[in-house]
């Protein structure tokens, strides 16, 4: 990229500027940045979406070996460089496997003979030769990911872009959809792009990292040096572990940190493990034990059973539950488990086939609830972040005046004061979902239900939300998500769902002292050595990070 700044439509200000970035041949290079700062935006440029797709102006070149992609055809783009939206279901057109990975080939007249090989190496390259003919809607969630990345592989491209791959996968297929891309990126030579905020996970693996902030390149360097700088310069955006023994060089992976510990104490029981055993000893057992401090009628499902027509397996199976009030509790499990129609059938807007919810009554009427799902846009009607946030409480009869002064709290709250003329359909999946929860929050809700709501959130955006959800006083929030770290720094109550069940239930402490692959990278790192680390505040209590 030479040069290259980007203005959306009717913005006033650029989402890039002045950007120069060069990738060698053969590189994986995370970029990195505070939700807004213009990743996904990078990325578009790159593909030529921007300005092709999204108008706007772009001042510039973006050029590939040498070639001014300006001057490509859409067939030649889409030949030199491959591309993985965040969202993988919304750009499927078929529902069966292979013709979904074919569909693009079909576009640009590929001869049959030629197209059937390159489905079939693409399919097998994501490990998914097997499910060539299956139903795409029967994937999980992380084939899914994989489907889209086999789709982006058929054109064998000399250069790939990925934006947020990881943000919807559990832990296990997240590592699952990274340890493809690093095989690809070793065994073919794949030059790769990838804007994700899974760092933890991503750091060991990738060659360079490019920091952006305000739509500019502030800084590019390998993992270990930009660790460091990030430490001095910008504390918030440091990766989880990486935070782990200031006084050292950043460390980078749970088995690096488990040495470092190793070095540090002994393996006998800490006062900080007596005290944590002591704690545990006295704290509640059940889900609904850990209702009773509520102090509030918890929210109870009596098996409830739902099974979606077609579908061999039921969703949710005779599913048992004791919901805390006044609380946050998080809902963890593998994709598919059937956390996202537990969220559907407590919004009521799916009916269960069996069993029932029973709800506590309230002073003056029924609970009110807010639903925020996976994809925030389907909430958003309006052309403005301004006039989506009023729309709520127009529909409410909210005077005008009163409505206005609302909606100015809620963007200072969100920040989102900069972006109130804007689309929500056309800012960053991040700040979609602010846009979505300030939308429910200005509704007064009872009850939040939110659908991975950190998803596309940088870490200080998570912890704003943590804290924000935390002081919203008398109100139950039900949260699904795969951000394990969140869930240990702010849940009162963990649901673990496989297969339609609660299969392990909690506090979050109960609850992660017993998984393994669904545990905290805390919680991996520092088992058997300090028990009373979960989560980055632990550590920093206990006195091992800041």
């Amino acid at each position: 990229m030479h040069d290259v700044t980007y203005t959306y439509p009717e913005a006033e200000q650029p989402a890039l500027v002045d950007v120069q970035l060069q990738v060698p041949e053969g590189a994986w290079v995370l970029l990195q940045g505070p939700t807004g700062s213009g990743k996904s935006t990078l990325l578009k440029c790159l593909t030529g979406a921007c300005p092709e797709f999204y108008g706007g102006r772009l001042a510039g070149r973006v050029t590939v070996a040498g070639f001014d992609t300006a001057a490509w055809s859409p067939a030649q783009r889409a030949a030199a460089i491959g591309y993985v939206a965040q969202d993988p279901e919304a750009v499927a057109v078929y529902d069966v496997v292979e013709r979904e990975v074919a569909f693009a080939l079909e576009n640009l007249g590929v001869p049959r003979s030629e197209m059937a090989w390159r489905v079939a190496e693409a399919l097998e390259m994501v490990g998914l030769s097997a499910h060539a003919r299956d139903s795409v809607e029967t994937l999980s969630g992380g084939a899914r990911q994989r489907l889209a990345l086999a789709g982006a592989l058929v054109h064998q491209p000399r250069v790939l872009l990925l934006d947020e791959p990881a943000s919807q996968l559990d832990p296990v297929a997240a590592d699952e959809l990274l340890d493809c891309l690093q095989r690809l990126h070793q065994d073919f030579g794949l030059t790769l792009l990838i804007a994700e905020h899974r760092l933890d996970a991503l750091y060991p693996r990738v060659d360079t990292v490019a920091y952006l902030e305000a739509g500019r390149i502030r800084k590019t360097a390998p993992p270990q040096e930009m660790a460091e700088w990030l430490r001095e310069e910008r504390p918030d955006q440091v990766p989880l572990l990486a935070r782990l023994f200031p006084e050292h060089a950043p460390v980078l992976t749970v088995h690096a940190v488990r040495q470092r510990l190793a070095e540090a104490v002994s393996p006998r029981p800490t006062a900080a493990a007596e005290a944590a055993e002591a704690a545990e000893a006295a704290a509640p057992r059940s889900a609904t034990d850990a209702a009773g401090f509520a102090g509030a009628e918890p929210i109870r499902t009596e098996r409830v059973r739902v099974h979606y027509r077609g579908a061999r397996d039921a969703a949710l199976d005779r599913l048992t539950a004791t919901i805390a009030r006044n609380r946050l509790t998080a809902v963890i499990g593998p994709n598919g488990s059937g956390k996202t129609t537990l969220l559907r059938v407590l919004a009521g807007l799916q009916p269960p086939d069996g069993g029932r919810v029973v709800w506590p009554g309230r002073a003056g009427g029924r609970l009110r609830v807010g639903y925020l799902p996976q994809k925030p846009s389907d909430l958003f009607s309006q052309l403005t972040i301004r006039d989506e946030l009023a729309y709520g409480l127009e529909l409410q009869g909210v005077p005008r005046r009163d409505a206005a002064a609302r909606v100015a709290d809620a963007a200072l709250r969100f920040d989102l004061t900069s972006q109130m003329e804007r689309s929500p359909r056309d800012v960053s999946g991040g700040e979609q979902v602010r846009v979505a929860i300030a939308s429910l929050w200005l509704t007064s809700p009872d009850i939040l239900l939110l659908d991975e709501p950190t998803r596309g959130l940088d870490a200080a955006q998570k912890r704003g939300l943590g804290e924000m959800l935390a002081g919203l006083e008398g109100v139950t929030v039900v949260l699904v998500t795969h951000d394990l770290e969140f869930v240990a720094e702010h849940a009162g109550q963990v649901l673990f769902l496989y297969r339609g069940e609660v299969v392990l239930s909690g506090a979050p402490k109960q609850v992660f002292d017993k998984a393994l692959a669904f545990a905290p990278l805390f919680a991996r790192a520092f088992r058997g050595v300090d028990p009373s680390v979960h989560c980055l505040s632990d550590a920093v209590r206990a006195g091992w990070g800041r």
